[in-house]
């Protein structure tokens, strides 16, 4: 009887260790460093689940981190765009803090689309027609191979063109507010601001700083990239 009631207590004494490490209660408690802590240790496991992007944004939101609340919400669009409370969220926080997000970070950049679809229907169409010649060499195949060829070629260089400006992009959030420097260096001129929550361009990088471009005033300058947090696009 003794140690039925030792393995019992054992056993309660486990799960409230574990309740008491969980991220939720830890938020449920206010010890938002604790919940954000076990919440971004459970994200970095995940290969990014976007439900604990979305409670480090809701998190960091709590803690006012303006800055880390947009990005995590961002990360959470680029895996479940379909989660609207991430989005509403978001439209919250730009709002109170006049923010612009690109209608391009609101969805993933997905490797497969429209264009691609239609692409890859017309060359199927192309190649039956093709094959058809070999049967019936008939001016009609001919003609009708033309268009074909022309949707063809018209969404080859769509989706190419638009997929190389895409993987060009590479897009951050602003985490810590800061100057733009004239260059890569803490002693060089400053030429403008950014602002925490802010949306950027990430230009190209030197050691330890980033070449930015504002969103929201078109601004180029550097910084260091400890303010940046670039946004990982897509699924990967």
């Amino acid at each position: 009887m003794k140690n039925m009631i030792f393995a019992v207590f054992i056993v309660m004494l486990a799960s409230v260790t574990v309740f008491a490490d969980d991220g939720f209660s830890l938020y449920l408690k206010k010890d938002y460093k604790g919940a954000y802590k076990e919440f971004n240790d459970k994200l970095a496991g995940s290969d990014g689940d976007p439900l604990y992007s979305y409670n480090l944004g809701v998190t960091a939101n709590a803690m006012g981190l303006t800055g880390e609340a947009v990005y995590f919400y961002l990360q959470t669009l680029q895996r479940a765009p379909e989660l609207t409370e991430a989005k509403n969220n978001l439209a919250a926080i730009s709002s109170k803090n006049g923010l612009t997000i690109p209608v391009t970070l609101m969805e993933p950049a997905r490797s497969v689309d429209i264009v691609l679809i239609i692409f890859f229907i017309s060359v199927y169409i192309f190649a039956i027609l093709v094959s058809m010649m070999f049967f019936s060499p008939d001016w009609k195949i001919k003609t009708a191979m033309l268009p074909v060829f022309l949707v063809m070629a018209v969404t080859a260089v769509l989706f190419f063109t638009h997929n190389d400006s895409q993987s060009r992009e590479v897009w951050g959030v602003v985490v810590k507010s800061g100057e733009l420097k004239s260059g890569p260096d803490e002693s060089l001129t400053a030429i403008g601001s950014i602002k925490e929550g802010e949306i950027v361009n990430i230009v190209i990088s030197s050691g330890s700083w980033y070449k930015v471009k504002s969103f929201q005033d078109n601004v180029e300058g550097w910084v260091d990239l400890s303010r940046i947090r670039a946004i990982m696009r897509g699924y990967k």
